[in-house]
């Protein structure tokens, strides 16, 4: 007995001794190897803190935990962080770290982690991370000494999980947040029953700019029998809840040759008028659990058939609501006679035999009765639509059947009006065979939001006939800026339906618009942990202002004032033309700065594209002090102009890219113009200044200077200018060279003496200006100073002094005087 509890002691104390070294001695092993099979497969930058190997947690499988691992993407996604997680543990069979046959992974662990995926407005995907499958063959015949990762998965457990989808270039969002789940299985084996349990507080999502669902809970208990063999899995007991509605689902799915086929149905057999209601985000969010209703609903769904490229299931959903009502106990009134008969449905095959029904839609709120019906056929090929809709909405009705909190609404909402026939009598101006008439009527709308301008409206008429939608008798105040709006639109249907090209002319008129009240400044910002370098990345675009690439507008502009950033822009006038995602300006002249300017040119900015602005300005009467405060171009191109005082006139040409503040990127900015000024005073210019001090001339400091005329260019961060003539009192200054975003300068001239005495033996002296505005140094060129003053030396002496002596004594006389004038003081 004493011998079997001795080996049992020393068996034990072996194994824990293992238990504790071998982590040690794998941990460098699987380290390098995570980092290698990282950079094998991924074009992205990617990195952990730690790697942690512990045979105790997940015993008799070893666990492999990376800790604060992040991923960031590569190219136009190389700042912004794709996955950042807590924890990453994966079970490894223990047995599998001796030799190179292979890991086996049975369990997951993700804990903390963040999911960030993008889609930008021109397709790309932040995900697309791996390197191409080239890359991956010449690797695969290429031995190395790294052995294979074997998935024989048996749980994934996910803790705390955040994943947001942003597809901008669909309009789609999507998000959950805190997502915890647990799956189970035995995913090594050719058939198992899969255990899936999750819930998360907050699902999101929302498209064309409408939410479909706002931070909705989600539960979900799940079995499936998957059969992996034959790719085929069977939903067996299933609770799905979404806020209120609890539901299950009877079914199977399976990959098949040409799709997934599928037999599926939604049982909601415990959903009423009230649990329907909890998937309006504004209701599900106010007080839910007091809300009173009444009245029967069901919802019905299910699919059979194959989902293929090209092909759809058979499939319907169904909402039906009876005499529904609903109220909060502490409001006056409530919204009552709900009848709502939806229905979507297809026979099977092509999506375009999809049918959308709904007939009817009425209510009564607060007394006020509405009615909507709607239908759509065909919606891909050539959509048919027939829609109409009566009744009066008096939004200051509201607050008396929903709790309106920070907010105040008023005014009404009047609809008499009817649609019917298809998009293809549009397209082909068969106008006779569309039913269009009516109207919509907006009254006294006025809207106050806390920390946000009011909104009055008080009055808007949307008239509708077959060829155009009229939008008349619009005026609209937000904030301290109003708008006047007269136009018209055509194929509003076809961009209604289909997206296609909405045309428009349009007239606009104002009193005073603030451009910077409806620019947003909001940034999403990511920060990288702190075992890289710290970069906070920005991922909105802040205040782009995209134009859509389905409009063609005309617009007449008659604007009073405008604010723009610091400019003020008074008595604008001119025509916009608004296609292919560029506007053209033509003509679009407005007084600012003391003067005015005539504008013709381009802004372009569709999706996907970086802003970009061609254009050029024609400028009379232009103040240069009020140039510089109101203009960043000049604060960064032209800081000189600081110290100037009078106005200029020219014209400007510039090509530049736009940043995500609307502003030149200045590196890229290219253009050309000319200047001319008739009237300018210097003050203070730091240069001039030291010119003044080495010609020994104080009054130089503080000059007028006439018929200035200046032609430059830009390009590369630098405005470069041609030899122009600068009059210092008595002394004329010829300069050409460079100035750069960096503020240094790199002139080259000369300077004119004045005639009569030391100037008159001299004529000119060459010069350089360099170092920065802030910090000029300027320079005399003494040799050339010298050379000069000798040869007009000579020049008088050939003309009759004929003794040797008074030769030279005249020689070193103009020269020594030079050279004087020219000392520094010191």
């Amino acid at each position: 007995m004493k011998k079997v509890l001795k080996i049992a002691g020393i068996t034990l104390g072996v194994l824990l001794i293992l238990i504790l070294v071998l982590p040690f001695a794998f941990q460098g092993k699987i380290e390098k190897l995570v980092k290698q099979e990282g950079n094998k497969m991924l074009n992205a930058q990617f990195d952990f803190s730690a790697l942690d190997i512990s045979l105790i947690r997940n015993f008799p499988s070893a666990s492999i935990t990376l800790e604060d691992f992040w991923l960031k993407g590569a190219g136009e996604f190389q700042n912004d962080t794709l996955i950042q997680a807590g924890e990453l543990t994966a079970a490894v069979n223990l047995f599998s770290l001796f030799g190179n046959s292979g890991y086996d992974i049975s369990k997951i662990i993700i804990e903390d982690t963040k999911v960030k995926a993008i889609v930008l407005e021109n397709g790309h995907p932040n995900w697309d991370v791996m390197k191409p499958s080239a890359d991956t063959t010449d690797t695969e015949e290429t031995p190395t000494e790294s052995a294979p990762i074997r998935i024989k998965l048996q749980k994934l457990s996910i803790k705390d999980l955040s994943v947001s989808y942003d597809d901008r270039q669909g309009g789609m969002y999507a998000a959950i947040n805190h997502l915890n789940a647990t799956c189970s299985g035995d995913f090594g084996s050719e058939r198992t029953t899969v255990d899936l349990s999750m819930e998360t507080p907050s699902l999101t999502y929302r498209t064309g700019g409408i939410p479909f669902l706002n931070k909705a809970r989600l539960e979900a208990d799940m079995n499936v029998d998957a059969d992996f063999a034959n790719n085929k899995y069977t939903l067996k007991d299933n609770t799905i809840s979404l806020n209120a509605i609890q539901v299950n689902i009877d079914g199977w799915a399976a990959m098949q040759k040409n799709g997934i086929g599928m037999d599926m149905k939604l049982n909601t057999n415990e959903v009423g008028f009230k649990e329907l209601l909890s998937l309006i985000p504004a209701i599900y969010a106010k007080d839910f659990q007091d809300l009173k209703t009444d009245g029967k609903a069901s919802l019905t769904a299910f699919a059979k058939g194959i989902l293929g490229q090209d092909q759809v299931p058979q499939f319907e959903v169904a909402l039906d609501v009876k005499d529904g009502m609903f109220r909060y106990p502490s409001l006056p009134a409530g919204v009552e006679n709900i009848n709502i008969a939806a229905n979507v449905k297809n026979a099977g095959g092509n999506i375009d035999a999809t049918e959308i029904t709904v007939s009817p839609f009425d209510f009564v709120l607060a007394g006020n009765p509405f009615s909507l019906k709607a239908s759509v056929k065909t919606p891909v090929s050539d959509p048919d639509l027939q829609a109409s809709a009566q009744g009066t909405l008096d939004l200051g009705k509201i607050k008396e059947v929903y709790p309106l909190e920070d907010m105040t609404l008023n005014g009404t909402i009047q609809a008499d009006m009817n649609l019917a026939g298809k998009l293809s009598y549009i397209e082909k101006e068969q106008y006779d065979q569309m039913k269009a008439a009516g109207s919509i009527r907006l009254n006294n709308m006025k809207l106050n939001l806390q920390d946000m301008p009011a909104i009055d409206i008080q009055r808007s008429t949307f008239s509708f006939s077959p060829r155009y939608l009229q939008l008349s008798e619009t005026t609209i105040n937000i904030g301290q800026n109003d708008l006047t709006v007269d136009s018209r639109f055509e194929n509003y249907l076809g961009y209604a339906l289909k997206g296609s090209t909405l045309k428009g002319n349009l007239n606009i008129s104002s009193n005073h618009i603030h451009v910077n009240d409806f620019i947003s400044s909001d940034t999403t910002t990511v920060q990288v942990p702190e075992t890289h370098d710290s970069t906070t990345v920005s991922s909105s675009e802040a205040g782009v202002i995209r134009i859509p690439e389905n409009i063609d507008f005309t617009m007449q502009a008659n604007l009073k004032e405008v604010l723009f950033d610091k400019m003020k822009l008074e008595t604008v006038s001119g025509v916009l033309t608004v296609k292919n995602g560029t506007v053209d300006m033509r003509n679009l002249s407005f007084n600012t700065m003391g003067g005015s300017i005539t504008a013709n040119g381009a802004y372009s900015a569709p999706k996907g594209v970086q802003p970009h602005l061609n254009a050029g300005f024609d400028m009379k009467g232009i103040g240069f002090a009020q140039a510089y405060e109101e203009l960043g171009l000049v604060q960064q191109l032209a800081p000189i102009f600081s110290g100037l005082k009078g106005n200029f006139s020219g014209n400007l040409k510039i090509d530049t890219p736009l940043d995500e503040k609307m502003s030149p990127v200045m590196q890229q900015v290219q253009g050309s113009g000319s200047l001319s000024t008739k009237d300018l005073s210097l003050s203070d210019v730091k240069f001039i200044n030291q010119v003044a001090d080495i010609v020994k001339k104080p009054s130089m400091k503080d000059i007028q200077v006439k018929d200035l005329n200046l032609d430059f260019e830009i390009a590369d961060g630098r405005v470069t200018t041609q030899p122009f003539d600068l009059k210092l009192g008595d002394y004329t200054m010829n300069l050409s060279g460079s100035t750069g975003l960096d503020q240094t300068i790199d002139y080259t001239g000369k300077i004119t003496l004045p005639s009569g005495g030391i100037g008159s033996k001299l004529g000119t002296v060459d010069m350089t200006i360099g170092g920065t505005f802030t910090s000029p140094k300027v320079g005399i060129d003494m040799a050339s100073l010298a050379k000069n003053a000798a040869e007009q030396a000579l020049k008088g002496l050939v003309k009759g002094n004929d003794e040797n002596g008074e030769e030279t004594k005249e020689k070193e006389s103009v020269i020594d005087k030079a050279l004087n004038l020219f000392k520094k003081k010191k």
